[in-house]
């Protein structure tokens, strides 16, 4: 009961945050990241934010049902979609402050970025390997999170490579091809999202195995 409530506090921040931050992005003056709050959601770490606050807010409305008796668990696919979610902006955290702060500097976890980059992505992680541990991931299925990377990093490479910025495509904001090591770079990050993926269901999984031995250990106490 107290992890359900624990969900249900850390999705729901998660959610008033993040909505928090998006709507910030349409007042603030033109910087070096966004010209506008449309243009916000050409960058990964909004995209995958706001689906991490999307199905945070569907993991709250079962933990809810859950809390009311109407409901034992959270059904295998709502895990699944919290896993890819949580491996999602953990990447962004991790990239964050990996690989954007050495070169943007400090600015990227300043005002709301610190939200989307730093709290919102950690409070997801937390709330997903300690408190939504329900189902198993197992290795195979965290290769799933790759999905949206995919998406994404096949997206930016359209539009910064193949249209360019000269031609109405995005600018290298995420410097990729910084020194002319595009390639390189996306060495890096796919290897990055397969590590955080993994690790990410792995963590999960050992919690799990750990609460079902305490559970296992407790019935035997009451039998016995």
């Amino acid at each position: 009961m107290s992890k359900t409530i624990l969900s249900l506090i850390f999705n729901l921040l998660v959610f008033i945050c993040t909505v928090c931050s998006i709507i910030s992005y349409f007042f603030v003056e033109p910087n070096v990241l966004i010209s506008n709050g449309f243009d916000s959601f050409k960058y990964f770490t909004t995209d995958s934010n706001v689906l991490a606050a999307i199905i945070g807010a569907v993991v709250a409305v079962y933990d809810i049902l859950i809390l009311a008796g109407k409901r034992d668990s959270l059904p295998k696919p709502v895990v699944i979609l919290k896993f890819i979610a949580a491996a999602c902006v953990t990447l962004t955290m991790t990239a964050t402050l990996l690989f954007l702060m050495p070169f943007y500097g400090t600015f990227v976890i300043a005002g709301p970025l610190f939200i989307v980059h730093v709290s919102s992505p950690a409070l997801t992680l937390i709330s997903f390997v300690f408190f939504e541990t329900v189902h198993r991931i197992g290795i195979p299925k965290s290769f799933l999170a790759l999905i949206p990377m995919l998406l994404y990093g096949a997206v930016y490479y359209v539009e910064v490579f193949l249209i360019g910025e000269a031609n109405g495509g995005w600018k290298d904001f995420y410097a990729y091809n910084r020194d002319g090591n595009w390639l390189l770079s996306n060495i890096l990050l796919v290897c990055g999202g397969i590590v955080v993926s993994i690790l990410t269901a792995v963590l999960h999984d050992l919690v799990l195995k750990h609460a079902e031995k305490k559970r296992l250990g407790d019935k035997e106490k009451k039998q016995s």
